[in-house]
């Protein structure tokens, strides 16, 4: 009778610890079981009109960060301002190309109109110089006559005083005389002539080609400068519209194949949760592609009586243990009363069960949370969706201090049960025993 009083206060005590270990988390943490793991969605949809790629990612690949995936590409490509910016790049070198073979013969042909010009100069002041010493040889001449016919005159007068000569020959002297004083001003008027003009040709002018006042190749000269003017014009034109022409042609070409096909480079690593088109069918401007979640920004939404609002801080840790995996310390990110409208973004997986005058509470848990919930990282999805059950500590004031005091005679009751439950176990082995 003694043994099946002790054996049922054993088992009574191993009750009461076993509920006081059930209960003692209760007291001093606010534990929630309707949380589960989530994440954002990143979708792509297609900018183009065109076919989905034939190796369109599928649900649980993971994208590389940096690596460019094809997803859509073009039928017809339209390249019509593509032709038209090389046809007018090809147009202006080709204008910029002739400029310059036609300023090279321009220059050529300026040197051999310079050479003209400067042998015909002087040619010219040779000349003039040479018609300069003739005429003053022949003023002296002149001059020489003029003395002679002078001294005649003299001589006749002397004659005709004497009566040996006529007075027609002193006549005829006198007109010799005007006659010689006459060439010798021609020639003195013709040497005053003359030197204007080698003072002209020395200067540049050249006054015996009636009204032109510079050879024939100082003329063609002065109309080459205005041809190499405008040609210069034409020629800085093409050089300032080849390098715009040069790089629209460049974002043209970066557009064409932008527009050709669609490929997505992200900076992250992204999951493939969902291929939201078929391989190789066709797709219009803002189709969903895909729909990707990223590993390391996973968080744990949790439902909570509404009591609880100020008992939880953003920022406050919160321990997540996941059904049948691990445990995880994330911290309190975000807190929405229970009348507050769910945020509008995409969610992996559905919130919790939100019945009236519930919190909603979003707990971020650690970068590396993906590889602790699912070992491998295709085809685990990151463990998204996973069910958890997240404790928050309790407030403190006096209902913390008995929270601790019970969960401290929770863990006596706890060791009292073990005690017994170990007691009870050895005597039915004794009994047992033969």
């Amino acid at each position: 009778m003694l043994t099946r009083r002790f054996s049922r206060i054993l088992l009574g005590a191993g009750l009461l610890g076993a509920a006081g270990y059930a209960f003692a988390p209760h007291l001093t943490n606010r534990i929630s079981t309707d949380a589960v793991v989530n994440s954002e969605v990143v979708r792509i949809v297609s900018p183009i009109d065109g076919l989905a790629d034939e190796r369109l990612p599928g649900p649980g690949t993971v994208l590389a960060a940096g690596v460019a995936t094809p997803l859509v590409r073009r039928l017809v490509a339209e390249d019509r301002e593509l032709h038209r910016l090389a046809h007018d790049l090809a147009l202006v070198r080709a204008q910029a190309e002739e400029a310059r073979r036609a300023l090279a013969e321009l220059e050529a042909q300026d040197r051999a109109l310079a050479e003209r010009a400067r042998v015909h100069t002087e040619a010219a002041r040779a000349r003039l110089a040479a018609e300069l010493a003739e005429a003053r040889a022949e003023h002296a001449g002149a001059l020489a006559v003029v003395n002679q016919a002078s001294a005649e005159l003299d001589y006749v007068r002397t004659l005709y005083a004497q009566r040996h000569v006529a007075a027609v020959r002193v006549e005829a002297a006198e007109s010799a005389l005007r006659r010689a004083d006459a060439a010798a001003e021609a020639l003195a008027a013709r040497i005053a002539r003359l030197e204007v003009e080698l003072r002209a040709a020395e200067a540049g002018l050249h006054l015996r080609d009636g009204q032109n006042d510079v050879p024939y190749t100082v003329q063609q000269r002065e109309r080459l400068l205005f041809e190499r003017r405008l040609i210069a014009d034409r020629l800085a034109e093409a050089v300032a519209r080849e390098p715009a022409l040069a790089a629209a042609l460049a974002a043209e070409e970066e557009a064409q194949r932008t527009r050709a096909r669609y490929d997505v480079s992200p900076p992250a690593d992204l999951l493939v949760w969902e291929r939201r088109a078929t391989p190789g069918a066709p797709v219009k401007p803002g189709e969903a592609l895909l729909d990707l979640v990223r590993c390391d920004r996973l968080f744990v939404e949790v439902s909570l009586p509404d009591l609880a609002y100020s008992a939880l801080l953003p920022g406050q840790v919160a321990q997540v243990r996941l059904r049948g995996g691990p445990e995880l310390e994330g911290t309190i990110r975000s807190i929405r009363g229970a009348g507050a409208r769910n945020r509008a973004a995409l969610l992996a997986a559905d919130r919790p069960v939100e019945d009236r005058g519930q919190l909603t509470v979003e707990v971020v848990l650690p970068a590396d949370a993906a590889a602790r919930i699912a070992r491998e990282a295709e085809g685990g999805f990151c463990g998204i969706g996973r069910l958890a059950e997240v404790s928050f500590p309790a407030a403190s004031g006096p209902v913390a201090e008995l929270a601790d005091r019970l969960g401290a005679l929770a863990l006596r009751l706890r060791k009292t049960a073990d005690w017994a439950v170990d007691l009870l176990a050895q005597r039915l082995a004794a009994r047992a025993a033969p």
